[in-house]
């Protein structure tokens, strides 16, 4: 329930007040606690539960805000827009006879919610062990020794699900101290220190995570509503009936309840919304590789509703495109079906208003569904949002996109925007394919000319129909613009995209 509110501006300097714990009847919400980081340059939401009727006053900073607990004993204050600063603050909740608390050692910065599935809830440096792809970052134990960011705070939400939206106990944010972050997310991680030294303000990053997942569980109904593709996923009930064992096992079928449609966003988004944030990350689609055909609108589905439960309109989304791994599909078999998904994703950031794609097809690694770098992951995403939602645009963020493209003769000759000159890593020929009018495709070569141009040609097909790049889940794609952006999958001619 969300209530009115009185906001008032007051200076707090001079006021004693002693605090006494929070007593049961005075609860803020989960993301609400000590060490946290408010966004800055926005109305900041703080709401909680109290007892029905009771006057709530929140100040922090200088700033006071009141609101009246409902009849359900729901509150909720919005505090001003408020610049950056470092220097940690106390913010105090006196709802009278229900309570008083005090946080301590509060910032004002940016804020991210970090979500998807294993690649992004892979730690930094979890237990040593051998099996599971490695599933930890490649310098991993370093960066979690040597970092000392204390103006860098990360809170984790814990693995849960739920039928209906629900409320969740508190939630710990964590300053970045030696030793602290190897359990959190490496990407976070990494995010949040390079936005950090690149804006020298305050940062956070939630991350809500669940190795695994499927898209579906994340979206809320709001989501699915505003989606016509996938409408009729927002009022289907989410089952909470457990799996029995089969009769010929002695061992329990898989419990798979939570990846039923809403069923993670109801424990792991909802709880956490309205807390401000300035904009999201998503790092999933391995287990919705097969997905192609509808993967799209359920990231405009996931986009939409976060966007209305965090009161962002229209949220900066900024996804990762998976990355290439062979252990999908055979070597020599047709992979076109996951190679699909690549075009989904890409479609969703080129047509989402606030919206971006990191290509990351030369981080893969063949044999590791979950690539240890890392570090490159967020340094790409960091860069998309520094370009085009900080203004930076003197952070270059865009891969190479095609936008042009016409046959002569034997040769297709592609214009490309996001990319003046070429550069390659490794020695391996860049995966280009020609197919006839028989569409088998063969290995083609291309030649570079000047501000981007490539013509392609294969020996033996006179008559080009069809091309695609790195049309592979086997292969990585080393072909990159001038300043080291990958160019991403691509097919073009009869049947592509469809």
């Amino acid at each position: 329930m969300k209530t009115g509110s009185k906001i008032c501006v007051a200076v707090a300097a001079g006021i004693a007040c002693r605090l006494a714990p929070c007593a049961a009847a005075l609860s803020p919400a989960a993301p609400i606690n000590h060490n946290m980081v408010l966004q800055r340059d926005r109305p900041v939401a703080v709401w909680g539960k109290a007892n029905p009727g009771a006057t709530v006053s929140v100040r922090f900073g200088g700033l006071v805000a009141e609101a009246t607990a409902g009849a359900d004993g729901a509150w909720r204050v919005s505090l001003p827009p408020m610049s950056a600063e470092g220097k940690g603050r106390t913010l105090e909740i006196d709802a009278g006879a229900s309570g008083r608390v005090a946080f301590t050692n509060v910032v004002v910065g940016e804020v991210w919610l970090c979500s998807g599935q294993s690649n992004m809830s892979m730690p930094l440096w979890d237990k040593p062990y051998i099996g599971k792809n490695g599933n930890r970052e490649t310098n991993g134990y370093l960066d979690a020794a040597l970092v000392d960011e204390p103006e860098v705070r990360g809170m984790m939400v814990p693995r849960q699900w739920s039928p209906e939206p629900k409320d969740i106990p508190r939630l710990e944010w964590k300053p970045f101290a030696p030793g602290r972050q190897r359990a959190f997310s490496a990407l976070a991680f990494h995010y949040a220190l390079t936005l950090h030294r690149a804006l020298k303000v305050p940062v956070g990053v939630i991350q809500s995570a669940w190795g695994g997942t499927r898209i579906e569980p994340w979206i809320s109904a709001d989501g699915f509503a505003d989606e016509p593709q996938v409408a009729h996923l927002a009022e289907k009930p989410v089952n909470t009936v457990a799996p029995v064992p089969d009769n010929d096992s002695k061992k329990p079928r898989r419990d798979t309840r939570h990846q039923q449609p809403r069923a993670i966003y109801n424990a792991m988004i909802h709880p956490l919304a309205p807390y401000t944030v300035r904009g999201a990350l998503w790092y999933q689609g391995e287990s919705n590789c097969a997905d192609a055909g509808i993967y799209a609108g359920f990231l405009r589905a996931l986009h939409s509703g976060w966007s209305k439960a965090f009161e962002c309109p229209d949220m900066p989304f900024y996804l990762v495109q998976i990355a290439p791994y062979g252990g999908y599909v055979q070597a020599g078999a047709d992979d076109t079906r996951f190679c699909e998904i690549w075009e989904a994703e890409a479609e969703f950031a080129r047509t989402q208003k606030n919206c971006g794609m990191a290509v990351i097809v030369d981080v893969g690694e063949i044999d590791n569904i979950h690539p240890g770098d890392k570090r490159t992951v967020a340094m790409r995403l960091a860069a998309l949002a520094l370009n085009r939602t900080y203004g930076r645009k003197d952070v270059p963020c865009d891969s190479p996109v095609l936008k042009s493209w016409k046959i002569e003769g034997d040769t297709f000759h592609l214009e490309f925007a996001g990319c003046t000159a070429w550069v390659m890593h490794g020695g391996e020929q860049p995966p280009f394919e020609i197919a006839a009018a028989d569409g088998n495709f063969v290995p083609a070569q291309a030649k570079f000319g000047k501000d981007g141009a490539v013509a392609v040609r294969a020996d033996g097909v006179a008559e080009p129909k069809e091309l695609r790049y790195m049309w592979s889940w086997r292969r990585l794609g080393r072909l990159k613009n001038e300043v080291g952006l990958p160019l991403g999958p691509f097919r073009i001619g009869r049947d592509a995209g469809r």
